[in-house]
C-alpha cells in the first residue's frame, strides 16, 4: 500500500458523509413548512447530490475531455426533455370532469313473438 492511498479514501468517505447531510436535508425539509419553496429548495439539494455523484464517484473530475463531454451532452438532454415537457403541460386547459346526472333506467319493451305463418 503506497503512502498517499489513505487520500481516495478519505475523500470518498467525506462525500459520503456530504451526501447523507444532504439525505438529512431532504427528509428534514419535509417536516418544515416552506410553500412552493420546499420543491424548489430539494430540487437544489437533489442537483448539489447529483454533481457530487457525477465529480467524485463517477470521476468525472478526471475524465478526459470527451467523457466530460458525454456527460454534458446527456445533461443537456435531460434538461431539455424536462423543458420541453413542463411547457407541454404548462400549456395544456385544464377542463373539469364532465358530470353526468343519473339517468331513470327505462325498462325494456315487452317482446312480441313474432307470427308463424
Amino acid at each position: 500500500m503506497k503512502a498517499g492511498s489513505a487520500k481516495p479514501y478519505r475523500r470518498n468517505l467525506a462525500v459520503w458523509i456530504a451526501l447523507l447531510a444532504l439525505l438529512a436535508a431532504t427528509a428534514g425539509s419535509a417536516f418544515i413548512p416552506m410553500g412552493a419553496w420546499n420543491g424548489v429548495a430539494n430540487l437544489a439539494i437533489a442537483a448539489l447530490k447529483t454533481l457530487l455523484v457525477g465529480i467524485f464517484f463517477m470521476h468525472l473530475r478526471d475524465a478526459g475531455a470527451l467523457v466530460r463531454l458525454a456527460a454534458a451532452v446527456a445533461a443537456f438532454m435531460l434538461v431539455l426533455l424536462f423543458a420541453l415537457a413542463s411547457t407541454d403541460y404548462f400549456n395544456r386547459r385544464m377542463h373539469a370532469a364532465p358530470w353526468q346526472e343519473p339517468r331513470q333506467v327505462h325498462p325494456a319493451l315487452p317482446r312480441t313473438r313474432p307470427k308463424n305463418g
